[in-house]
Protein backbone atom coordinates (compact mmCIF):
# COMPACT_ATOMS: atom_id res chain seq x y z
CA UNK A 1 0.00 0.00 0.00
CA UNK A 2 1.61 3.43 -0.73
CA UNK A 3 2.03 5.42 1.76
CA UNK A 4 0.83 9.36 2.67
CA UNK A 5 2.06 12.05 5.13
CA UNK A 6 1.29 15.62 5.90
CA UNK A 7 2.48 17.90 7.63
CA UNK A 8 4.39 20.88 7.82
CA UNK A 9 8.08 20.97 7.50
CA UNK A 10 9.67 23.09 10.19
CA UNK A 11 6.51 23.93 11.52
CA UNK A 12 5.96 26.72 8.63
CA UNK A 13 5.52 24.80 5.17
CA UNK A 14 2.38 22.83 4.71
CA UNK A 15 3.08 19.71 2.82
CA UNK A 16 1.76 16.40 1.69
CA UNK A 17 3.58 13.04 0.91
CA UNK A 18 2.85 10.32 -1.02
CA UNK A 19 4.78 7.38 -1.69
CA UNK A 20 7.90 6.22 0.48
CA UNK A 21 10.94 5.47 -2.14
CA UNK A 22 14.21 7.05 -0.88
CA UNK A 23 14.69 9.14 -3.92
CA UNK A 24 12.70 12.40 -3.70
CA UNK A 25 10.97 14.81 -6.21
CA UNK A 26 9.35 17.95 -4.34
CA UNK A 27 6.79 20.00 -5.81
CA UNK A 28 6.56 23.70 -5.41
CA UNK A 29 3.19 24.78 -6.68
CA UNK A 30 2.52 27.73 -8.86
CA UNK A 31 0.28 30.91 -7.06
CA UNK A 32 -2.77 28.95 -6.37
CA UNK A 33 -1.27 27.60 -3.45
CA UNK A 34 -2.02 30.85 -1.70
CA UNK A 35 -5.32 30.67 -2.03
CA UNK A 36 -6.44 27.91 -0.15
CA UNK A 37 -6.04 27.52 4.05
CA UNK A 38 -2.76 25.91 3.71
CA UNK A 39 -3.98 22.77 5.66
CA UNK A 40 -3.51 18.82 3.86
CA UNK A 41 -6.20 16.45 5.46
CA UNK A 42 -4.84 12.99 4.93
CA UNK A 43 -7.84 12.31 1.72
CA UNK A 44 -5.08 15.20 -0.33
CA UNK A 45 -2.55 12.07 -0.05
CA UNK A 46 -5.09 9.61 -1.92
CA UNK A 47 -5.24 12.64 -5.19
CA UNK A 48 -1.78 13.07 -4.99
CA UNK A 49 -1.50 9.61 -5.33
CA UNK A 50 -3.95 9.68 -8.69
CA UNK A 51 -2.24 12.71 -9.81
CA UNK A 52 1.89 11.51 -9.48
CA UNK A 53 0.67 7.69 -10.11
CA UNK A 54 3.14 7.71 -12.69
CA UNK A 55 6.23 8.62 -10.25
CA UNK A 56 5.35 7.05 -6.67
CA UNK A 57 6.93 3.92 -7.20
CA UNK A 58 10.23 5.51 -7.81
CA UNK A 59 9.70 8.35 -5.71
CA UNK A 60 8.08 10.20 -2.90
CA UNK A 61 6.36 13.05 -3.81
CA UNK A 62 6.02 15.83 -1.72
CA UNK A 63 3.99 18.71 -2.78
CA UNK A 64 5.60 21.67 -0.25
CA UNK A 65 3.44 24.76 0.28
CA UNK A 66 5.08 28.34 0.91
CA UNK A 67 3.89 28.94 4.83
CA UNK A 68 0.81 31.45 5.92
CA UNK A 69 1.58 35.18 6.32
CA UNK A 70 3.74 35.94 3.32
CA UNK A 71 5.64 39.72 4.38
CA UNK A 72 4.86 42.50 2.37
CA UNK A 73 7.14 42.70 -0.47
CA UNK A 74 8.48 39.18 -0.25
CA UNK A 75 10.37 38.53 -4.00
CA UNK A 76 11.04 35.07 -5.68
CA UNK A 77 14.51 34.89 -4.73
CA UNK A 78 13.38 35.43 -0.38
CA UNK A 79 10.91 32.57 -1.25
CA UNK A 80 13.66 30.17 -2.66
CA UNK A 81 15.98 30.66 0.27
CA UNK A 82 13.12 29.77 2.30
CA UNK A 83 12.34 26.68 0.48
CA UNK A 84 16.43 25.90 0.90
CA UNK A 85 16.30 25.85 4.71
CA UNK A 86 13.48 23.91 4.43
CA UNK A 87 15.07 21.22 2.57
CA UNK A 88 18.32 21.78 3.90
CA UNK A 89 16.88 21.09 7.19
CA UNK A 90 14.27 18.32 6.44
CA UNK A 91 14.35 16.66 3.30
CA UNK A 92 18.02 17.13 1.56
CA UNK A 93 18.64 17.46 -2.01
CA UNK A 94 15.74 16.51 -4.46
CA UNK A 95 14.34 16.48 -7.72
CA UNK A 96 12.49 19.96 -7.63
CA UNK A 97 9.48 20.41 -10.15
CA UNK A 98 8.05 23.96 -10.30
CA UNK A 99 4.37 24.87 -11.74
CA UNK A 100 4.10 28.62 -12.78
CA UNK A 101 4.73 31.07 -10.27
CA UNK A 102 6.52 27.73 -8.33
CA UNK A 103 8.70 27.32 -11.29
CA UNK A 104 10.39 30.85 -11.16
CA UNK A 105 11.02 30.22 -7.20
CA UNK A 106 12.39 26.87 -8.58
CA UNK A 107 14.75 29.08 -10.97
CA UNK A 108 16.13 30.73 -8.14
CA UNK A 109 16.52 27.85 -5.95
CA UNK A 110 18.50 26.30 -7.90
CA UNK A 111 20.67 28.80 -9.10
CA UNK A 112 21.41 29.91 -5.50
CA UNK A 113 21.40 26.50 -3.99
CA UNK A 114 23.07 23.50 -6.33
CA UNK A 115 23.97 21.37 -3.89
CA UNK A 116 19.65 20.78 -2.87
CA UNK A 117 18.73 20.20 -6.55
CA UNK A 118 19.37 17.22 -8.37
CA UNK A 119 17.49 17.70 -11.79
CA UNK A 120 15.04 20.33 -12.65
CA UNK A 121 11.63 20.18 -14.17
CA UNK A 122 10.42 23.60 -15.08
CA UNK A 123 6.47 23.65 -16.02
CA UNK A 124 4.27 26.29 -17.62
CA UNK A 125 6.91 28.34 -16.25
CA UNK A 126 9.75 31.00 -17.37
CA UNK A 127 12.42 33.55 -16.69
CA UNK A 128 9.77 36.48 -16.62
CA UNK A 129 5.86 36.57 -17.38
CA UNK A 130 5.46 37.74 -21.00
CA UNK A 131 5.02 41.72 -22.03
CA UNK A 132 1.96 41.45 -23.40
CA UNK A 133 0.41 39.51 -20.36
CA UNK A 134 1.84 41.45 -17.29
CA UNK A 135 -1.78 43.60 -17.39
CA UNK A 136 -3.44 40.71 -17.07
CA UNK A 137 -1.49 39.71 -13.53
CA UNK A 138 -2.10 43.59 -12.94
CA UNK A 139 -6.12 42.69 -13.09
CA UNK A 140 -5.62 39.78 -10.79
CA UNK A 141 -3.97 41.65 -8.27
CA UNK A 142 -6.75 44.26 -8.55
CA UNK A 143 -8.83 40.90 -8.08
CA UNK A 144 -6.95 39.79 -4.41
CA UNK A 145 -7.36 43.49 -3.57
CA UNK A 146 -11.43 42.97 -3.35
CA UNK A 147 -10.60 39.31 -2.45
CA UNK A 148 -12.71 38.14 -5.47
CA UNK A 149 -10.90 34.79 -4.99
CA UNK A 150 -13.96 33.23 -7.73
CA UNK A 151 -13.04 35.78 -10.57
CA UNK A 152 -9.26 35.06 -9.74
CA UNK A 153 -10.05 31.36 -10.54
CA UNK A 154 -12.63 32.20 -13.59
CA UNK A 155 -9.68 33.95 -15.85
CA UNK A 156 -7.09 31.14 -14.62
CA UNK A 157 -8.99 28.51 -16.17
CA UNK A 158 -9.47 30.47 -19.32
CA UNK A 159 -5.48 30.98 -19.82
CA UNK A 160 -5.23 27.29 -18.93
CA UNK A 161 -7.45 25.28 -20.71
CA UNK A 162 -8.31 25.14 -24.45
CA UNK A 163 -11.34 22.31 -23.82
CA UNK A 164 -14.57 22.32 -22.39
CA UNK A 165 -12.55 23.03 -18.74
CA UNK A 166 -12.14 26.61 -20.62
CA UNK A 167 -16.21 27.26 -20.96
CA UNK A 168 -17.50 25.05 -17.45
CA UNK A 169 -14.82 26.24 -14.96
CA UNK A 170 -15.12 29.67 -15.27
CA UNK A 171 -18.78 29.72 -14.75
CA UNK A 172 -18.68 26.87 -12.06
CA UNK A 173 -16.16 29.46 -10.26
CA UNK A 174 -18.48 32.67 -10.29
CA UNK A 175 -21.60 31.22 -9.26
CA UNK A 176 -21.52 27.98 -7.02
CA UNK A 177 -17.54 28.42 -6.41
CA UNK A 178 -18.08 31.88 -5.16
CA UNK A 179 -19.72 29.53 -1.56
CA UNK A 180 -17.91 26.25 -2.19
CA UNK A 181 -14.26 26.54 -3.18
CA UNK A 182 -11.45 27.38 -0.31
CA UNK A 183 -10.58 31.05 0.52
CA UNK A 184 -6.37 32.20 1.22
CA UNK A 185 -5.88 31.38 5.45
CA UNK A 186 -4.28 34.68 4.88
CA UNK A 187 -5.64 36.94 2.00
CA UNK A 188 -2.41 39.29 1.58
CA UNK A 189 -0.91 36.23 0.57
CA UNK A 190 -2.30 36.10 -3.29
CA UNK A 191 -1.74 39.79 -3.05
CA UNK A 192 1.98 39.18 -2.41
CA UNK A 193 2.43 36.35 -4.74
CA UNK A 194 1.45 38.36 -7.59
CA UNK A 195 3.49 40.96 -6.97
CA UNK A 196 6.48 38.81 -7.01
CA UNK A 197 5.64 37.14 -10.47
CA UNK A 198 5.32 40.20 -11.36
CA UNK A 199 8.60 41.57 -9.93
CA UNK A 200 10.59 38.55 -11.07
CA UNK A 201 13.36 38.86 -13.54
CA UNK A 202 15.23 35.82 -13.59
CA UNK A 203 17.38 36.46 -16.94
CA UNK A 204 20.75 37.10 -15.35
CA UNK A 205 20.50 33.83 -13.19
CA UNK A 206 20.05 30.98 -15.60
CA UNK A 207 23.30 30.05 -16.17
CA UNK A 208 23.78 29.92 -13.02
CA UNK A 209 21.61 26.44 -12.88
CA UNK A 210 23.65 23.27 -12.95
CA UNK A 211 20.97 20.90 -12.98
CA UNK A 212 20.24 19.03 -15.65
CA UNK A 213 16.36 20.89 -16.86
CA UNK A 214 13.55 20.18 -18.23
CA UNK A 215 11.54 23.27 -19.68
CA UNK A 216 8.11 21.95 -20.43
CA UNK A 217 4.77 24.11 -21.20
CA UNK A 218 2.07 24.99 -23.99
CA UNK A 219 3.06 27.10 -26.87
CA UNK A 220 -0.38 29.29 -26.49
CA UNK A 221 0.27 29.94 -22.71
CA UNK A 222 -0.72 33.45 -22.39
CA UNK A 223 1.62 34.04 -19.61
CA UNK A 224 4.80 32.10 -20.47
CA UNK A 225 4.30 30.94 -24.46
CA UNK A 226 6.77 29.46 -26.31
CA UNK A 227 9.16 32.77 -27.21
CA UNK A 228 9.54 32.86 -23.05
CA UNK A 229 10.30 29.00 -23.13
CA UNK A 230 12.51 29.01 -25.47
CA UNK A 231 14.42 32.16 -23.86
CA UNK A 232 14.83 30.21 -20.55
CA UNK A 233 15.55 27.10 -22.08
CA UNK A 234 18.64 28.60 -24.18
CA UNK A 235 20.24 30.15 -21.43
CA UNK A 236 20.69 27.20 -18.54
CA UNK A 237 23.24 25.63 -19.21
CA UNK A 238 21.93 21.74 -19.98
CA UNK A 239 18.44 22.59 -20.58
CA UNK A 240 15.88 20.48 -23.07
CA UNK A 241 13.04 22.44 -24.07
CA UNK A 242 9.17 20.34 -24.45
CA UNK A 243 6.32 22.69 -25.97
CA UNK A 244 3.45 21.23 -26.38
CA UNK A 245 1.83 22.83 -29.73
CA UNK A 246 -1.49 24.52 -28.60
CA UNK A 247 -1.78 23.59 -25.15
CA UNK A 248 -1.95 27.07 -22.88
CA UNK A 249 -0.97 27.29 -18.90
CA UNK A 250 -2.66 24.21 -17.78
CA UNK A 251 -0.50 22.08 -19.92
CA UNK A 252 0.46 20.03 -17.10
CA UNK A 253 -3.28 18.59 -16.98
CA UNK A 254 -4.76 19.06 -20.37
CA UNK A 255 -1.58 17.02 -21.92
CA UNK A 256 -1.68 15.15 -18.77
CA UNK A 257 -0.20 11.36 -20.05
CA UNK A 258 2.15 13.11 -23.27
CA UNK A 259 2.85 15.29 -19.91
CA UNK A 260 3.76 12.57 -17.19
CA UNK A 261 5.82 10.69 -19.93
CA UNK A 262 7.59 12.82 -21.14
CA UNK A 263 8.75 14.02 -17.37
CA UNK A 264 9.24 10.37 -16.73
CA UNK A 265 12.12 9.71 -19.66
CA UNK A 266 13.67 13.22 -18.73
CA UNK A 267 14.08 12.11 -14.39
CA UNK A 268 14.90 8.69 -15.72
CA UNK A 269 17.88 9.37 -17.89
Amino acid sequence: MTSFETGDLLGRFPYVRVGSESERLVVFPGVGDAMFDGDYPPPSGWALRTYFRRFVDDYAVYVVSRPRGLPAGQRIEDMAADYADALERELGPADVLGISMGGMIAQAFAADHPDLVDELVLVNTGCRVADGARDAVRRLRRYARTHDWARIRAELAVAMFTDWRAVSYPTLALTVGRFVMPRPAVASDVGVSLDAVLSFDGRDRLDDIAARTLVVGGTDDPYFPRSILEETAAEIPDATLCAFRGAKHGAFHERKPAFDSRVEAFLGQ
